[in-house]
């Protein structure tokens, strides 16, 4: 049963106070978020929870499979019914920080790695040539960081060193442009049109670029359940 493993912390009969015991602690809700997102391999959890030790990350995955929220099945960490009934409650917190919290990022919030993991997940390649692999290089001028994503089939893979495929586009930015565009906070075209955002190459990449990174903050933060989760290249 969901609740039997239940620590009783608030000692109230109230659905928010019960919630809260569930999620309330740190980094638990995070670690649903990546659950929602697909993750299911450890390593592939940690890599969405950065500041999170890897001892931690394995002591919420096991209280959340004692309240039945994940079930670990040949290695992988699969979310249960329960998990997924959170999916809206994640989603509406989300959306509600954007409109109330969320301010313009600061660089020592930007972390590149975990952004582009996040990001290559929204990716919209729906639009990309099939014929052939495409590979999208994206430079920052204000950053050394580099940074392949890889698309064959719809598959996408993100590289943090060069993959040796050839390279049929190349996104140039900064960091906080990229950032700000991943959360909605910037439209594309605006980035665009002072210049802030470029693109080079193949035209008949390039054109889809701006629909590529169209990412919407709300459908995308939390991905498509059914998706296939990409890879990480070292």
């Amino acid at each position: 049963m969901l609740w039997t493993a239940l620590m009783a912390e608030y000692e109230q009969y109230c659905p928010i106070a019960k919630a809260t015991e569930v999620v309330g602690e740190r980094w638990t809700l995070l670690v649903i978020r990546e659950l929602l997102v697909g993750s299911r391999h450890f390593n592939d959890l940690a890599r969405g929870l950065p500041g999170m030790s890897r001892t931690m990350l394995s002591k919420r995955l096991t209280r959340l499979e004692a309240l039945g929220l994940v079930e670990k099945h040949d290695g992988s960490y699969l979310r249960t019914d329960a998990c997924e009934g959170l999916r809206p409650i994640v989603l509406a917190l989300g959306e509600w920080s954007n409109t109330w919290l969320l301010k313009d990022p600061t660089i020592e919030e930007c972390d590149l790695v975990l952004l582009m993991w996040w990001a290559h997940r929204r990716l919209n390649v729906a639009t990309l040539p099939r014929a052939h692999r495409t590979v999208v290089h994206f430079r920052f001028v204000d950053a050394p960081e580099q940074f392949w994503v890889v698309v064959e089939d719809e598959e996408r893979s993100i590289c943090l060193a060069d993959p040796g495929f050839e390279i049929d586009a190349t996104v140039s930015t900064d960091v906080v442009t990229l950032h700000k565009i991943w959360h909605g906070r910037e439209p594309v075209g605006a980035a665009v049109k002072d210049a802030r955002l470029r693109f080079s190459g193949s035209k008949a990449i390039t054109r889809h670029l701006p629909t590529m990174l169209a990412l919407d903050p709300a459908t995308g933060l939390l991905g498509d359940s059914t998706s296939q989760r990409p890879n990480l290249y070292a």
